[in-house]
């Protein structure tokens, strides 16, 4: 691909933070490659946090809700008539703004007949991931120049506005009712916060939307129910902070343990101990990109699987004990002592 025919470039988002993060290694790619070029996301609004400041965008685009905001948009994407656009959406949303945005060049994956718009394609792979999105990068004859997401996440170096213990373990459950899938059990995820204070006087403190709200506060009441943790503080931030806060308070943490998600992926961007818990989804596809992390699962024939809704018994997860988790834990505690 010709860089100095490159000036403007597009990319259409997905809307979830781990498709988000995924994407860094794109946009530096594309930095890199076209450093003449003015790189534009577009993104939901509540993923805009994650790039501001990032020296890989020199525009984000708010991908709103409603008529007049999709109209709008469509309006700014035909005036900005990219060179490239990129579209990592497989939505019918994201096929149409691409359709009708005047790109010179409309490059995604493919979905037919969807896909009819796009003049460079390439097929899926397991999950949305980084992989994919590399394959793409290949496909366009752009040269990967990071081939994973750790330090690519924008540091604004705000200070976090609360005060936390000075040691501390995020715990990242997850489980919402869209995730009761990849969800580990509440008693297990509360032994494990008790052993990690026993052993390593870590502090929990657990995040999460506001859909995680319930599944937080079973935890927290398992905890205090155990004569071993009835006295300890627990921080519970589920649904009360943004991004751009978690992400502070990411940074400070000693350990990460959580399930497959979103949070995981920012800290590992961010490059702390992660200790992530699989179960149906695919870790060669969506593990954590960090060397200070370990991926800890039950091996089943049907594992990874991706018909989600035919399982009701999730024996992946349900399977995975406590001693396995907190060893993976003091493995890496042990190595970042050193």
């Amino acid at each position: 691909m010709n860089a100095r025919s490159m000036n403007t470039i597009g990319i259409i988002h997905l809307n979830q933070i781990g498709d988000l993060v995924f994407s860094l290694p794109l946009l530096k790619a594309l930095r890199n490659n076209f450093p003449q070029a003015e790189i534009h996301s577009i993104v939901k609004p509540n993923l805009k946090e994650l790039l501001s400041g990032s020296a890989y965008v020199d525009h984000i685009l708010p991908r709103g809700s409603g008529l007049s905001a999709h109209l709008e948009l469509i309006r700014t994407l035909r005036r900005n008539r990219y060179d490239l656009l990129i579209c990592l959406a497989r939505s019918e949303e994201g096929f149409m703004l691409t359709a009708l945005s005047k790109a010179v060049i409309k490059a995604g994956f493919t979905h037919f007949p969807w896909d009819l718009c796009l003049d460079v394609k390439e097929t899926i792979e397991g999950h949305n991931c980084w992989y994919n999105n590399a394959k793409l990068l290949r496909k366009l004859d752009v040269e990967i120049t990071q081939d994973n997401y750790v330090g690519l996440l924008p540091i604004d170096g705000e200070e976090r506005t609360r005060t936390l213990p000075d040691r501390y373990v995020v715990i990242s459950p997850g489980a919402s009712r869209r995730r009761l899938i990849k969800a580990w059990d509440e008693e297990k995820f509360a032994e494990l916060i008790i052993l990690l204070h026993a052993q390593y006087a870590l502090a929990p403190l657990l995040v999460g939307g506001k859909d995680t709200e319930e599944c937080n506060a079973m935890i927290i009441r398992q905890v205090r129910g155990d004569d071993r943790g009835g006295r300890m503080g627990i921080v519970d931030l589920s649904g009360k902070i943004g991004l751009q806060e978690l992400v502070s308070i990411l940074r400070g943490a000693t350990l990460f343990v959580g399930i497959d998600s979103g949070v995981m992926h920012l800290a590992s961007a961010i490059d702390i101990p992660v200790v992530c818990l699989f179960g149906p989804t695919d870790p060669f596809y969506v593990g954590p990109q960090n060397e200070k992390s370990m991926v800890v699962r039950h091996e089943m024939e049907c594992a990874p699987c991706y018909v989600k809704p035919s399982c009701t018994d999730y024996a992946c997860m349900r399977k995975l004990d406590v001693a396995r988790v907190m060893e993976a834990c003091t493995l890496l505690l042990a190595d970042t002592a050193r």
